[in-house]
């Protein structure tokens, strides 16, 4: 499976599935809008109706689900369909519209943020760093950590702690590390003791990890390549011409020359940058801040300080706060010369281009109008 193959609800039958603690549940006899069926055994049969947003990840062989064994048997083994009222709780309707909010395609297939190689397929699998480094090859893979081998003659083995794997893309795994940090923690010639990971930053670490991804020491998560293409405009019209696959892990550099992370993912209206290994940061940025890209890092039109200050944000932030926060953007100026006379930048190719001047209550008008086409 790729990072491009997406399951779809109907291909998921007759796949296996797993609940929280690792235990079988059978396999996917039906889908409906709400449910998934599915039935263990084959001579005494169980039949379990499962909702659908109980589904936390799928790792290429099976589904999982964010119930315990025994919370499914107790809750949703029974012979014949249940009616939607009998899980309609305020429990559910709350993970639902958790769901709906993270993974908006949820309704139409599994997004790719659920979907996890499993750890035993990812030997041999190439290694990078953060800053897009070669790391070498998996070795092998343990409860704790991946053995990465750099080198034919004059050979480097990593041992590198699971949490810090930040994901897979369908032909490289990516440590949420730079190279020189790898190199500095985790260059030895023999693995690691236990005592390595009960550190209170890598217990944070797991924590963390785990709460994005909660299948996690089942399977490495997918991460997205995208082609190279243009990124979305943003709503005042705004195109940046950056390839997706050049931007994403790239390092992110303020107006002061601070350098601020790297680079996590990309919204329709924001990129989202992340700084710190043990006390972790988010920023959610408005593209409309987004000053240059030179091919190895984004800048941000803003000092580091405003930008720690007015982008870190637990959970993501709304279209409406994003599209507020983007006003304030230096670029953003009331226009006070005629339209012809509005400046723009010539872009080298994987550059950005942007308008230096932008009237927001006209871009908006229009941006709504064409919305509305």
């Amino acid at each position: 499976m790729s990072n491009h193959d997406i399951i779809s609800w109907d291909s998921a039958i007759g796949r296996k599935v797993k609940s929280s603690d690792d235990k079988d549940l059978g396999k996917v006899q039906s889908i409906t809008r709400d449910y998934i069926q599915t039935k263990e055994g084959t001579v005494s049969k169980n039949y379990y109706f499962i909702p659908k947003y109980y589904l936390s990840g799928y790792d290429g062989d099976k589904l999982w689900v964010s119930l315990t064994r025994d919370e499914v048997k107790s809750k949703f083994e029974r012979e014949n369909a249940p009616e939607p009222s009998e899980w309609e709780t305020p429990e559910y309707a709350k993970r639902r519209t958790v769901v709906m909010e993270k993974y908006p395609e949820f309704a139409t297939s599994i997004p790719a943020n659920m979907v996890q190689m499993p750890w035993d397929k990812i030997i041999d699998k190439k290694v990078k760093s953060s800053d897009r480094k070669d790391l070498g090859d998996v070795e092998s893979v343990s409860s704790d950590y991946i053995e990465v081998k750099e080198g034919l003659v004059s050979k480097k083995h990593y041992y590198i702690p699971k949490f810090y794997i930040q994901g897979f893309d369908g032909d490289s795994l990516y440590a949420s590390l730079t190279k020189n940090e790898i190199k500095d923690r985790f260059e030895r010639d023999s693995p690691p003791p236990p005592s390595e990971f009960q550190s209170a930053d890598y217990q944070e670490r797991m924590r963390r990890v785990e709460a994005d991804y909660p299948q996690f020491l089942h399977g490495v998560p997918w991460m997205a390549k995208e082609p190279s293409t243009e990124i979305p405009v943003d709503y005042s019209g705004t195109t940046y011409n950056i390839p997706w696959d050049q931007l994403i892990h790239q390092h992110v550099r303020t107006t002061d020359n601070v350098e601020i992370g790297y680079v996590e993912r990309i919204g329709n209206e924001f990129v989202v940058v992340r700084e710190g290994v043990s006390d972790v940061h988010i920023y959610y940025i408005p593209k409309a801040y987004i000053r240059d890209y030179d091919g190895s890092q984004l800048w941000i039109d803003a000092p580091s300080g405003l930008v720690r200050s007015k982008f870190e944000r637990e959970p993501e932030p709304s279209v409406e706060e994003l599209r507020t926060l983007a006003r304030d953007a230096p670029r953003y100026r009331k226009r006070t010369v005629e339209p012809q006379a509005q400046r723009t930048t010539t872009a080298e190719p994987g550059s950005v281009k942007v308008e230096t001047e932008v009237d927001l209550e006209e871009a908006g008008r229009t941006k709504t109008a064409t919305e509305g086409a």
